[in-house]
């Protein structure tokens, strides 16, 4: 069964689906209704089930109140093609407060020179936050795009938060 779940954060309603205790989608904070909208789009039989995936929860919740945290949780990238994969795990390994070019991506998913293909697996991303591609710049240091409904202002404020660069200051 596939089941959603929506976590308050100090960012707002921070959505999550997941199957067999596995993630399959997750949500950056947005209103309560825009996120059930977006999940009803992507996952339409999901089910909302309060309980699900409680110690992740409490992560997001840290997460969002500025502590660095390591994401314990499984997540689902079956059905996604084996470039896009190799990128998305890779980005995994990104830690809190840190950052990587699209450059440094594709060498690190065993690419190089496929930095621009490495920002079109970014705009693929099911699981933002978790997958970290917010923490991709371009390789002059500049922030590049997001694909978040927000764009880059939560590219920005994600950043901000993990205590990277003060964005509005250095623009």
């Amino acid at each position: 069964m596939m089941s959603y779940r929506l976590v308050d954060t100090s960012f707002g309603s921070f959505g999550l689906v997941a199957r067999d205790e596995r993630l399959l989608g997750t949500f950056l904070p947005d209103r309560q209704r825009a996120i059930l909208r977006h999940i009803g789009e992507r996952f339409p039989d999901a089910v909302e089930t309060k309980h699900v995936l409680p110690q992740f929860c409490r992560q997001v919740c840290s997460y969002f109140h500025g502590k660095p945290v390591k994401f314990n949780v499984k997540i689902d990238l079956s059905g996604m093609p084996p470039f896009r994969q190799a990128v998305l795990r890779a980005c995994l390994r990104i830690p809190f407060g840190k950052t990587a070019s699209y450059g440094d991506l594709a060498r690190a998913a065993g690419s190089p020179g496929a930095a621009r293909a490495v920002g079109g697996a970014m705009a693929h991303n099911p699981l933002p936050l978790i997958i970290p591609c917010h923490r991709i710049l371009r390789s002059d240091g500049s922030i590049g795009g997001f694909s978040s409904p927000r764009g880059v202002k939560e590219k920005q404020r994600l950043l901000r938060l993990e205590g990277i660069i003060d964005w509005e200051k250095a623009a």
